[in-house]
């Protein structure tokens, strides 16, 4: 008997809390989708992807965590929407155990329903991924529609361990609830936490206090360390739950009074109903709106770091680099080489001069301390200033498709990042022209653009000096370079197995450095290899951060699913009251078209209501976040201004928008139909 009492009790539940169980599902999904990345042969193919494994691992637990705690909410919520029913179990000669078992019973086949739906969604899902994922890498996607036993067998993992997780939370309370509360649970009204106006009032501002002031740390820093930010997250949380408990209160303070404006177009009912709703369900507002906040805070994290690469990629220039250290070198051997596993376009060797003058490293260092970086550069090549022949200029210009430059053969010009052309310009106009090497800087002389400058160890660091070709054989050779274009981009393989094909080349890897004896100074550089890099090479190294990337859109849909979900039913829960209430109004005269307006109006406030304060600390959190990620990933700005904060800022709005505007439209399709259902 208690097998098919669940079963049809399961059957309800799933009609009534759709849009929840919808959610299971689309958790399942995301994460066997994102289980099976762990174990594609493609995916594990990518030799720098070693911390891929270890970041979706630690953000599947904490998704664990967080989704166990709100199924756990859920069902709480909704066994207590069901305690008359318990009763009259009760009542009707059931014991306490077998309720216990029934809801067990039922909260299986529900999972199992969530589950199942979820794990094929999953299936297409992890192509999708795979389909994004590899041509990153210059993999070839082919699809394959494959169930990843690993994979699904660790996605039920995680998915009983929640399940689990609420069925004893909730089990305690069951074994614990007597007859008597279960029978007049459902008739107990919702309290606030506040217990008068005042006080809320006072709450409302105190909250709004530490929210202004949590911005502000996050903004300005004036304490110059980790506790701003902490300091500043622990005001903007607080902010969100003060502001939610004391909200109902203020706005009964401030905008009951105003009978005009409370007895205008139906105001009354919207606002009573509206204030009731937000007052008892306070505590959830606040947790929903921590939610849409990590969630927005997430994807807009997600997408600094994908600009910050895709800049990285487009200021690296050259597909391919080779550097030999010290002196000029003949790399037909490599480029022979090369073109047997690469579609070269085109390529060109060259050297790479130091005059031993620091002149216009100066400049650059000031302008480093300026932005509050060091004000110098620890690579021991870049002391000095870095010059070029105006023939080999000119080649890599065309190498790359950018218009001739109309060079003066007895003048000096200069090549740098668009952070510090105002600056070399200045030098370059002044009264009384510079020299260098004997030679004049021309007026407009500075060119700025992609070309393997933001890097050490590529045409210059942040600048080079472009001299005539006569020039040079008064100056030291630093390093030649070999710089050369493909016509496609190269696999990962090939990046892989270049090293192992060409005997004494080694990947560069910036980050490795000895210090040089005598000096304050260090070097990533031999005499014993030749070193090679370029933009593909640098797509591969910062395969770390698609893989947090990955993770953040990960964790934020899965939180945004969840927070939407609960927001739903929540909404859409008291149907009995609603009911009741709308059948008084038409009694009283009010047109049914009318009361539904009324109530897709609550409905919408309540959907806007927890996502406004979420809005405004994301957007704090992106901008900073935006701010240090780009001083970190570049030593000068490779925007023209900081209105490109504004880009991470709308994709991250636009995304989440997208997923909850499916929620809100599918609570106000619902909402339609319990309507239609009620009134025949």
């Amino acid at each position: 008997m208690l097998r098919k009492l669940s079963l049809r009790n399961a059957k309800r539940q799933f009609r009534e809390y759709a849009l929840y169980f919808v959610t299971l599902s689309f958790t399942v999904s995301l994460m066997y989708a994102f289980q099976t990345l762990l174990f594609s042969d493609s995916v594990k193919a990518l030799s720098r992807l070693e911390i891929f494994p270890l970041m979706i691992a630690a953000a599947s637990i904490l998704i664990v965590f967080i989704i166990g705690q709100i199924i756990s909410y859920m069902t709480n919520y909704m066994l207590r929407k069901r305690s008359r029913e318990f009763g009259i179990y009760m009542l009707s000669g059931i014991p306490g155990k077998a309720v216990g078992t029934l809801v067990f019973y039922e909260n299986t086949l529900i999972g199992t329903l969530a589950f199942l739906p979820g794990l094929l969604a999953g299936m297409l899902l992890s192509q999708v991924l795979e389909a994004v994922l590899l041509p990153l890498f210059g993999l070839s996607y082919m699809p394959h529609f494959l169930l990843s036993l690993p994979a699904a067998g660790l996605t039920f993992l995680y998915f009983a361990v929640m399940l689990l997780y609420s069925l004893l939370k909730n089990g305690k309370w069951i074994r614990r609830i007597t007859l008597y509360e279960l029978l007049l649970f459902d008739r107990k009204n919702e309290k606030s936490l506040l217990a008068g106006s005042t006080s809320a009032v006072a709450v409302f501002f105190l909250s709004a206090l530490l929210g202004g002031s949590g911005i502000l740390l996050l903004y300005f820093q004036p304490f110059g360390s980790g506790y701003d930010v902490l300091v500043g997250t622990v005001f903007l949380v607080l902010f969100l739950f003060g502001f939610f408990l004391s909200v109902p209160s203020f706005l009964c303070t401030q905008l009951g009074g105003r009978i005009s404006w409370k007895y205008r177009k139906n105001r009354l009912v919207l606002f009573r109903n509206f204030t009731a709703k937000i007052q008892s369900a306070g505590l959830v507002m606040g947790m929903l709106s921590v939610l849409f906040m990590l969630a927005l805070t997430f994807m807009g994290t997600g997408t600094v770091v994908s600009m910050m690469i895709t800049k990285k990629m487009e200021r690296s220039a050259f597909d391919i680099l080779i550097l030999h250290n010290k002196e000029l070198r003949d790399f037909t051997d490599y480029e022979t080489l090369l073109r047997q596993s690469v579609s070269i376009r085109a390529g060109l060797s060259y050297g790479i001069y130091t005059g031993m003058g620091r002149e216009l490293a100066q400049i650059r260092d000031d302008s480093m301390a300026q932005l509050g970086g060091t004000g110098s550069s620890i690579y021991a090549e870049f002391q000095t200033d870095t010059c070029m022949k105006q023939s080999d200029y000119s080649s890599l210009r065309r190498l790359l498709g950018y218009d001739a430059a109309e060079l003066d053969p007895s003048s000096c010009y200069i090549h740098c990042v668009p952070g510090l052309a105002k600056r070399l310009e200045a030098y370059t106009r002044q009264e009384e022209r510079p020299y260098y090497a004997g030679y004049p800087f021309a007026a407009d002389g500075v060119f700025t653009g992609p070309f393997s400058q933001t890097e050490a160890y590529g045409n210059g660091l942040d600048y080079i000096i472009i001299v005539p070709d006569d020039a040079v054989t008064r100056m030291t050779v630093l390093y030649s370079l070999y710089a050369a274009v493909t016509e496609a981009p190269p696999d990962n393989r090939f990046l892989q197995n270049i090293t192992k094909e060409c005997p004494g080349l080694v990947r560069l890897e910036r980050n490795r450095m000895k210090s040089v004896p005598g000096s304050n100074t260090a070097t990533a550089l031999t005499e014993d290899a030749d070193y090679f890099s370029g933009k593909w090479a640098e797509r591969e190294n910062m395969s770390h951060l698609y893989a947090m990337i990955i993770c953040l859109f990960y964790l934020a849909l899965v939180l945004e699913a969840a927070g939407a979900a609960i927001l739903a039913t929540q909404v859409l829960g008291d149907r009995e009251k609603k009911w009741k209430q709308e059948r008084i109004l038409r009694q009283l005269g009010m047109s049914r078209r009318l009361a539904g307006r009324l109530g897709r109006r609550q409905l919408s406030l309540l959907f806007l209501l927890p996502v406004l304060p979420a809005l405004v600390v994301s957007s704090s959190f992106i901008y900073v976040g935006a701010v240090k990620i780009h001083a970190q990933a570049f030593r000068f700005p490779v925007f023209g201004n900081t209105f490109w904060v504004i880009c991470p800022l709308a994709v991250s709005f636009l995304l989440f928008a997208l997923l909850y505007g499916v929620y809100y439209a599918a609570a106000c399709n619902r909402y339609r139909q319990e309507r239609i259902m009620e009134n025949g």
